[in-house]
C-alpha cells in the first residue's frame, strides 16, 4: 500500500518539481513589476520622466533629466543600494509581450496615458493602469 501511494506521489509531483517554467515565469513577472512599480515611485519622488523600454526578454529603466517633456531618456536609472543600470533580464521562458516604450511622467501617470497591458510568459499579466500608474 505504502509503495502504490509512493508511485501515484512521485507520478504527480515529480514533473512539477522538475519543470521549473511555471516558477520562472512568475519569477520574471514579480520582478517586472518591482522594476515598474520602482520607476512610477521614481518619476514622482523626482519629478521627472521615467522611461520603460520593454523588449522580448529584457526591461529597462532610463531617465529624461531635463524638465522639457517628451525629451530623450538619456540617463541609466541605477538599482537602489548598487551602481547597474536597473534592466530586468528574463529566461527565454519568460519572454515579456509586447515589445513596447512608454515613460511615467512626474505624477507617476503612463505616457501615453493608456492601460499597459504586459504578458510575461504568454500567460501571466502585467497592468500599468491609465491616469493613476498603478501596477498590478
Amino acid at each position: 500500500m505504502a509503495m502504490l501511494i509512493a508511485g501515484i506521489l512521485t507520478a504527480v509531483a515529480a514533473p512539477r518539481l522538475i519543470d521549473r517554467e511555471a516558477f520562472q515565469v512568475r519569477g520574471g513577472a514579480a520582478e517586472v513589476r518591482a522594476a515598474l512599480r520602482y520607476a512610477q515611485k521614481l518619476a514622482l519622488a523626482k519629478n521627472r520622466e521615467i522611461c520603460v523600454a520593454v523588449a522580448a526578454t529584457s526591461l529597462t529603466l532610463t531617465v529624461n533629466p531635463s524638465l522639457t517633456a517628451g525629451a530623450a531618456c538619456s540617463q541609466a536609472v541605477t538599482r537602489p543600494g548598487q551602481g547597474d543600470p536597473y534592466v530586468v533580464t528574463l529566461p527565454a521562458s519568460a519572454s515579456l509581450a509586447p515589445a513596447l516604450g512608454f515613460r511615467f511622467d512626474g505624477q507617476g501617470r503612463p505616457s501615453p496615458n493608456v492601460d499597459m497591458n504586459l504578458t510575461v510568459g504568454g500567460t501571466v499579466p502585467v497592468l500599468v493602469a491609465r491616469e493613476v500608474g498603478r501596477v498590478q
